[in-house]
């Protein structure tokens, strides 16, 4: 809340002998200062080394006049020295005005990436959540549903194929559909194929095991996620006016999105089974492991969205920003403020249909993949007897494994071939 003071009204029934004598009112004034100073004093003990120090050179300077030494990048020292020569007064109450300017430009500064990552946590981190609660709650209730039906093993196996089949299948349509629309991209058509054949592969992979007759309530909660977490990213899209995707900057994400879920999923041993794995567990249904399941991934989500913005927007990663724009020239690029925002819209059927035939089929492809190999190498590992500790490390390696090897395709295999004109784009996460 901000105080106009030209708005004020001053009352017509005040005096200033109503405040009391001016001793009344120095001993006011004293009793005042005792609070706060000791809150001050509270919030200097909290300081580190550095706030410390940066706290002496801003007494310093208002004291004595002299600039505050600062590393090259450092806002409110760089918005100070502009102050600092533009002072023609140099007294320590227009110093202090400096200072407090120089404070109030650095927290300005700062709202922008605090705003960014308020929507990209807000909105991504909602959505995931919820659709990741709705996942494990389908996968329970299914689970438990084939522990106590008598379905043959067989049924459930062609369950779990038919499934499957889904992914390629929208993929296959939705690259036709690129192809004549005149938007497939040659990296868009390369990382379509390599999901479809993952895909097939890891399918054939639990088939031949039989792995999958015990995998149906796990592929059927990822095929509710995707549609749920698909449908709810067209209505609420997330846009920013970062870079294009490049192979550089789509590495670096992996690694991080890959080193992220292995310790996430690491930590997610500590946390109470949820989901299928309840159910097989014999135990009942809680919402509470359900939403710390919810928690943990929408986290990873959120780190990845970030990174992965972060990323587009750096030059040294995407050097070809902004070409694909109006804003061409490099003095342009330079000027361009990065803005992520969360928006709220009713989707047309082409909406809808990119949403589906795009990262929808591609994301339902690699959850189906990814769930299929982990139960593979889950009950290889279970006939081997391997131990219940390194079982868990394993798997976790295994997760990390694939979450890298889909990225690649998922990022490549939702760009469209765009022209020459400039539009926010929605960010293409996992």
């Amino acid at each position: 809340m901000t105080l106009n003071a030209s708005k004020l009204e001053i009352s017509r029934n005040f005096q200033v002998e109503m405040l009391g004598t001016p001793r009344q009112i120095e001993a006011a004034m004293r009793l005042m200062e005792r609070p706060v100073e000791i809150e001050l004093q509270g919030c200097r003990g909290e300081l580190g080394e550095t706030g410390r120090s940066m706290v002496a050179q801003v007494e310093r300077y208002i004291d004595d006049g002299f600039l505050p030494e600062y590393p090259p990048g450092e806002c409110m020292f760089a918005q100070l020295t502009e102050r600092h020569t533009a002072d023609t007064e140099q007294t320590r109450e227009s110093r202090m005005h400096s200072v407090l300017e120089a404070g109030l430009e650095a927290l300005e500064a700062a709202k922008g990436p605090g705003l960014n990552l308020l929507n990209i946590a807000g909105r991504t981190g909602l959505i995931v959540a919820l659709t990741i609660v709705l996942r494990q709650v389908v996968g329970f209730h299914v689970a438990q549903a084939l522990r106590e039906g008598d379905s043959p093993e067989a049924s459930r196996a062609w369950a779990v194929v038919a499934q499957t089949m889904i992914g390629p299948a929208l993929i296959l349509v939705g690259a036709i559909r690129n192809e004549c629309a005149g938007t497939a991209s040659p990296g868009a058509r390369l990382g379509r194929i390599c999901m479809a054949s993952i895909t097939m592969g890891a399918l054939i992979a639990a088939y031949l095991t039989g792995a999958s007759k015990n995998l149906l309530p796990t592929v059927t909660g990822v095929t509710i996620y995707t549609l749920a977490r698909g449908l709810a990213n067209a209505f609420f899209p997330l846009k920013d006016n970062a870079g294009g995707v490049t192979a550089v900057a789509t590495g670096v994400r992996t690694a991080a999105y890959g080193a992220a879920q292995f310790l996430l999923d690491e930590l997610a041993t500590l946390a109470p089974l949820s989901g299928p794995a309840r159910a097989a567990a014999e135990l009942g249904y809680s919402v509470g492991a359900d939403a710390i399941q919810g928690a943990l991934n929408a986290f990873g989500i959120v780190v990845d969205d970030t990174i992965s913005i972060l990323c587009k927007s750096w030059n040294l990663l995407t050097p070809s920003v902004g070409l694909d724009s109006v804003f061409s020239d490099p003095e342009s690029l330079q000027q361009i403020v990065l803005e992520v925002r969360a928006g709220v819209q009713l989707p047309t059927r082409t909406q809808l249909a990119d949403a589906l035939l795009d990262i929808g089929a591609l994301r339902l492809s690699a959850g189906h993949a990814i769930s299929l190999v982990v139960g593979t190498v889950a009950l290889l590992l279970s006939e081997a007897e391997v131990g219940e500790g390194e079982r868990g490390h394993i798997l976790s390696g295994c997760l990390a494994i694939m979450l890298m090897m889909v990225y690649l395709p998922l990022i490549f295999g939702s760009v469209q071939r765009s022209g020459n004109s400039y539009s926010p784009q929605e960010t293409v996460v996992p």
